[in-house]
């Protein structure tokens, strides 16, 4: 009988009630099947037009020939259900494929498109389980025989997880049993150890399950973790597993073995020296401790080795655990600070300088003189007159004339700015004027960046400058004879000596000395003194790991103003200024000191300081340079013989 799929009120007690409810509700609609040895195409057809789904078909479903009969109504979505089972039974699966669409595949096809959720048990779907406490490999080898032909299961390790890919029907049962196998059953034991010690207890187990498993064998299921305070060993795993390994520990612990109570230990990090005088108390706070039913006092013994940095101890074994507990502790490597300090000084000194000189006098006799001369200006016009007047003045005298010619050329070079005057003889009278001004300016700015790198809690010296000779002391002999004198050398330049201690938090305690000192110049042109600057910090900060903070500094301003003048016609407006010298000045100076301080906990730290510094003064070399290579990667490959330090 090949028959259309019916949509009809078969039986007559409900053919009224039901097709009202069709003309009001196609979803509430009852439907009956009754198909035999139709082509699957057919049925396709007919459920689409049930369900409004749209539907892709695979060229391998129209050869399939199906059969499917019922006798109690049923509802669109009913329909659709027994058409997903319809299409499992022959080997094929519907694939959603959009909104109401859906393509009917092969269920081998099916596997990769199977979507995480699905409706109804016929759905093809992807789910994840995750398993806390089981292996999710032998989970997968477990639960692989109870999937559909064409599902799948992968299992994870690393993520101890896995992905089933089946029927949502199949997957519930599938569900519990993964959380049946994923339950925590292991348990937990403590052993105290007598004779053993709890670390190598701990090696002995953990190695045992190691070769099993390396074997081939079945591998034990525990773990072992010691408590060296206690002496005992934890024993985590199943139930079997677990007493059989504290049998183990038993047996092992059963005997006193005998036992070496010399250790010789190396130090990677810190100094033997220093951790001589730390043991030695802890050994005379556990002889102390050491009741006399065990034995009586042992006193230990420690000393160390310098060339290999080693520690060499004899004591009783519980001295030995206790010290090697405290060498571990210390033996640890030290953080680092590199502290760069930031020196920014910046000045401005401007001066003005405007003085009037001028000469009369007579040269017979008892002759008048007027002259007006400050200090404060140059050239010195009295010299220069009486260089001028020469033989006129003092007649013949060599000596005063070479004194006065010496004084006048001394003063013309001691002149600064522009100098104009005139001068002459006019019979008996002898007279001369000068007019001298200087402006000066000067600008300076002074940046510099000491820095260094030094271990926690260590201190760190850096000086960058030379060394000029003080003179202390002068010692002549009788008749000021065979001349002595005492030098001293005084360090100037840049200093910088910090000690930084790390705190929590990535705080950097440094306590701070830092100075920049510099040669200002002579005390006087009759003595060789110098006069040296000196700016000087010294202080404590806390500073947050790779913040700039500002340690001091000064800011200053300093006007001068000086005036020389002749009493009262210094005074007189307008004319008063050819009876004065006036100067003016001002110094204005700017001075700031800032600290940076960056901790380097490891190597990859330190490599990343030191490449920055690195790429700094290569750029430097290739800038002035003027090319791409540069001379200090060869030297640090060829000489030195390493790699050169890249960020």
């Amino acid at each position: 009988m090949n028959t259309r799929f019916l949509m009809s009120a078969a039986l007559g007690a409900y053919a009224a009630a039901h097709a009202q409810a069709e003309m009001q509700s196609p979803q509430a609609a009852r439907h009956i099947l009754n198909l035999d040895d139709v082509e699957i195409s057919a049925l396709v057809e007919d459920v689409s037009m049930v369900t409004g789904y749209t539907f892709i078909v695979h060229p391998d479903v129209r050869k399939v020939r199906v059969t499917v009969m019922s006798q109690t109504p049923m509802s669109s979505d009913d329909v659709f259900q027994v058409f997903l089972s319809t299409l499992r039974v022959h080997g094929f699966a519907a694939v959603p494929a959009g909104r109401d669409t859906y393509k009917i595949i092969p269920e081998q096809s099916a596997v990769g498109e199977a979507f995480v959720t699905g409706s109804g048990p016929n759905a093809f779907v992807t789910e994840i389980l995750k398993l806390n406490h089981f292996n999710a490999v032998e989970a997968a080898q477990m639960i692989k025989p109870l999937i559909d032909a064409q599902g799948q299961v992968v299992a994870n390790a690393n993520s101890n997880t896995l992905v089933v890919v089946d029927y949502a029907s199949n997957l519930s049962k599938l569900r519990t049993i993964v959380a049946e196998l994923d339950k925590d059953r292991s348990v937990v034991e403590t052993v105290a150890l007598r004779n053993v010690p709890a670390s190598e207890m701990e090696t002995i187990l953990n190695k045992v399950q190691g070769e099993r498993a390396r074997e081939g064998g079945p591998r034990i299921n525990f773990s072992a973790v010691a408590s060296e305070t206690s002496n005992s060993i934890v024993i985590r795993g199943d139930e079997l597993m677990v007493e059989r390994a504290k049998q183990v520990a038993a047996e092992l612990d059963q005997t006193d073995p005998v036992r070496d109570n010399i250790r010789v230990i190396s130090l990677n990090n810190s100094d033997a020296v220093e951790i001589v005088p730390i043991l030695e108390r802890v050994g005379v706070t556990m002889a102390a401790r050491q009741s006399p039913g065990e034995g009586g006092t042992f006193e230990p013994t420690i000393a160390h080795h310098e060339p290999t940095n080693s520690l060499v101890i004899s004591a009783n074994y519980e001295t030995l655990l206790a010290m090697e507990r405290v060498i571990e502790a210390l033996d640890v490597r030290r953080a680092q600070v590199l502290v760069e300090a930031i020196i920014v000084e910046m000045s401005d000194d401007t001066a003005r300088e405007l003085g009037v000189q001028f000469l009369v006098s007579g040269t017979e006799g008892d002759a008048p003189f007027a002259s007006t001369n400050f200090s404060r200006s140059a050239p010195n016009l009295l010299a220069l007159t009486g260089a001028l007047a020469g033989d006129g003045l003092f007649g013949g005298d060599d000596s005063v004339n070479k004194t006065f010619r010496d004084a006048a050329v001394s003063s013309l070079l001691g002149a600064n700015g522009v100098t104009l005057g005139f001068g002459g003889q006019d019979g008996d009278t002898l007279f001369g004027a000068i007019i001298n001004a200087v402006e000066d300016d000067t600008e300076s700015r002074i940046l510099s960046t000491p820095f260094g790198m030094t271990l926690d809690n260590a201190t760190s010296a850096l000086v960058v400058g030379q060394e000029i000779p003080i003179t202390t002391g002068e010692v002549l002999g009788d008749a000021n004879t065979n001349p002595f004198r005492t030098v001293d050398r005084k360090e100037i330049g840049v200093k910088l000596n910090v000690t930084p201690r790390i705190g929590e938090e990535d705080t950097v305690r440094l306590d701070i000395e830092q100075e920049v000192s510099s040669i200002f110049g002579s005390v006087n042109a009759a003595t060789p003194d110098l006069i040296t600057n000196l700016r000087s910090i010294q202080t404590s900060v806390i500073a947050d790991d790779g913040e700039i903070i500002v340690l001091g500094g000064l800011v200053e301003q300093t006007e001068t103003d000086v005036t020389s003048q002749v009493p009262i016609l210094g005074d007189i407006p307008g004319i008063g200024r050819l009876f004065r010298s006036e100067g003016k000045g001002q110094t204005r100076t700017n001075l700031m000191v800032f600290i940076k301080p960056t901790i380097v906990r490891d190597d990859l730290d330190a490599r990343a300081t030191t490449a920055q510094k690195y790429t700094y003064i290569r750029a430097e070399e290739i800038m002035r340079g003027g090319s791409d290579d540069s001379s200090l990667d060869r030297f640090i490959e060829d000489v030195v013989g390493s790699t050169v330090p890249r960020r």
